[in-house]
């Protein structure tokens, strides 16, 4: 696949001072970053913290999502590093609790490093943020809780994904403005993120057409059976739902029970909902009009396909057998870019000092990643637009064209 209006070389970088980097561009990784201020004359690497769990029970599951950094690493590593020094990672486990935070952060801090990627989970970036803000850490968390993106109380946090605030946001509009649905049910988990994603999907309902959900499920993570929700949304006459779940397992209930009452609604939710081990949870009827929020540079139309740089990618994910059905969370992930993005604004800067690169990254506008274009300033670090994120099929994970992490971009949006 291939897009000739695509960047013919990746992300470009502007700011309020000159516009810059409009060439290369590629992917980051995981590496650890060196040094409070410029590096000693004597090195000839950077080092970049790499918070995540190597041991505990999310171990397994989170070290796929880390792959996007490693092949961004590589990347940068093979065209020279930056300003000629080679990236190279100090990886801290945190074992996925925010607990073991203040540890791990103190564990870096001690090091010299002022750039960091992760930790993964909104708890465990909040936690590590105590200590991480009051040492001018350059930091890029892998959560969507969308207080991360609040610059005035995370001054040195950057967001490379889109808030859950604007994911709610964006299914209540399609369903509205595209689908043309009136009757629409909630149904989501009882947690941090399905409170502020379904609360979002309530007012943006309200704003766009007057409407407020005819159902509202909420379920606490650890119900053994959804049957009794999905029966409530059937019986409050939903012609559609919107989902705000994390959990697969809780993600096949659903559907089950939506298969068993013969009941189909157009249903949009959480990227979640692509994982590809869903295809062999539930019958295929039940996916048919089944939509995921998505990056729009990740789908395609029978038009527009996807960039040069998206398939190549997409293309690498197939190599990573730990990736093998959950590539389009992994896409997702913020690794790739916010390591392109410190590339150049490092390279900009020449400088690895934490309030340089700060200002610079505050007049970040217009950078072009995969998943979307990035704008900063000293009041928002949550640098995704509403334009950068679209609704993408979930029965089309198995189409021929759905190479790894790439979706067919749902009708109209």
């Amino acid at each position: 696949m291939s897009d000739r209006t695509a960047p013919a070389a990746g992300p470009a970088l502007s700011t309020s001072r000159r516009r810059l980097l409009q060439g290369a561009t590629g992917g980051l990784a995981s590496a650890t970053f060196g040094w409070r201020g410029i590096a000693r004359a004597d090195e000839d690497v950077i080092r970049i913290g790499w918070v995540r769990p190597t041991t505990g029970k999310l171990a397994s599951s989170f070290a796929p999502l880390y792959a996007g950094g490693d092949i961004a690493l590589a990347e940068i590593n093979a065209a020279g590093g930056i300003l000629g020094r080679k990236l190279v990672i100090q990886e801290e486990d945190d074992e996925a609790s925010p607990a073991k935070e203040p540890g791990v952060i103190k564990k870096l801090k001690d090091a010299g490093i002022n750039l960091l990627v992760g930790p993964t989970g909104s708890p465990q970036v909040l936690s590590s943020l105590a200590f991480t803000t009051p040492e001018k850490i350059i930091q890029c968390g892998v959560a969507n809780g969308s207080e991360l993106g609040n610059a005035e109380k995370n001054p040195y946090h950057y967001m490379c994904v889109y808030t859950t605030r604007q994911e709610g946001m964006v299914a209540a509009k399609y369903m509205i403005e595209q689908l043309k649905l009136k009757k629409i049910g909630l149904l989501h988990e009882s947690t941090a993120f399905g409170e502020e994603a379904a609360d979002a999907s309530r007012q943006t309902m309200k704003e766009l057409a007057g409407i407020e959900p005819v159902s509202v499920q909420s379920y606490a993570m650890n119900t053994p059976d959804l049957s009794a929700y999905v029966k409530n949304l059937q019986t409050a006459g939903c012609d559609g739902v919107i989902a705000w779940m994390a959990s697969n397992v809780h993600i096949a209930m659903a559907f089950n029970a939506m298969a068993r009452l013969k009941w189909f609604p157009h249903i949009v939710g959480h990227v979640n909902l692509f994982n590809d081990a869903l295809f062999d949870l539930v019958p295929p009827e039940t996916l048919k009009n089944v939509y995921g929020v998505y990056y729009r540079g990740w789908t395609y139309t029978a038009d527009q396909p996807v960039s040069d740089r998206h398939f190549a990618l997409a293309r690498k994910f197939l190599e990573i057998p730990t990736a093998k059905g959950i590539e389009a969370y992994i896409a997702g992930c913020p690794h790739y870019d916010f390591l392109y993005l410190m590339k150049a604004v490092i390279e900009q800067e020449k400088s690895l000092d934490s309030d340089k690169l700060k200002r610079a990254l505050d007049n970040v506008s217009g950078f072009k990643g995969l998943l979307g274009t990035f704008s900063f300033s000293s009041t928002r670090h949550a640098g995704v637009s509403l334009e950068d994120i679209t609704l993408a099929s979930v029965a089309s994970g198995r189409d021929p064209r759905s190479v790894s992490a790439l979706r067919e971009r749902a009708p109209g949006a």
